[in-house]
Order: structure tokens, then C-alpha cells, then sequence
């Protein structure tokens, strides 16, 4: 073997160990990423999730007014306010009618 050919070796023998060095600090370097980039996602995730419980408990909040505002509209008083208001004889005030307890045979 001449002495080109021994350096062709030795040369090809330091290169694929700096290859190999290079691939674990890049492995390495990864691996340290990885924790950062799970926090920051699950941050986002945690962020998504309390904007969504935000719209929820408005939305909530919409459904008890309606349900506030459907008690105060049905109820014997402001029904017998309304028979007033519009002139209904005594024999067309609206009655409200509740249904319990009623077997379907």
C-alpha cells in the first residue's frame, strides 16, 4: 500500500466517526428540544381549553336569561297584566297549563 491510500483509509475511518459524532449531538440537541416543544404545545392546548370553558359559561350564561325570561313572561301575573292590557274578557285570559302526572294508557 502506498501512502496515498493509507490517508484515503485513515481519512474515511475519521470521517465516518465524525459522522457518527455528528448524528448523536444532533440526537442530542433533539432530545433536548422535545420537553420545550411538548410544554409550549400543551400550554396552547391548556390556552384553547379555557377559551373554550369562557364560551361555555356565557353560553350558559345566554341559556338561564332565556329560561329568566320565559318564567317572567309565562307566569299568572304578567299573563293577567297582559289579559288587562290587550281588553280580554275574563272568559279569554290565557291560562297557563301544566300537564304532571298523566299516565299514557
Amino acid at each position: 500500500m502506498t501512502k496515498e491510500e493509507q490517508n484515503v483509509i485513515e481519512n474515511s475511518g475519521r470521517g465516518g466517526i465524525m459522522r457518527i459524532i455528528f448524528l448523536f449531538v444532533l440526537m442530542v440537541t433533539v432530545a433536548s428540544l422535545f420537553p420545550v416543544y411538548m410544554q409550549n404545545r400543551i400550554e396552547r392546548l391548556y390556552e384553547t381549553s379555557e377559551s373554550l370553558r369562557k364560551k361555555v359559561d356565557l353560553l350558559n350564561r345566554e341559556i338561564l336569561l332565556k329560561d329568566f325570561e320565559i318564567n317572567k313572561l309565562s307566569s299568572m301575573d304578567y299573563l293577567s297584566k297582559f289579559a288587562t292590557r290587550a281588553e280580554l274578557g275574563l272568559n279569554g285570559v290565557p291560562v297557563k297549563v301544566m300537564v304532571t302526572g298523566v299516565t299514557n294508557e
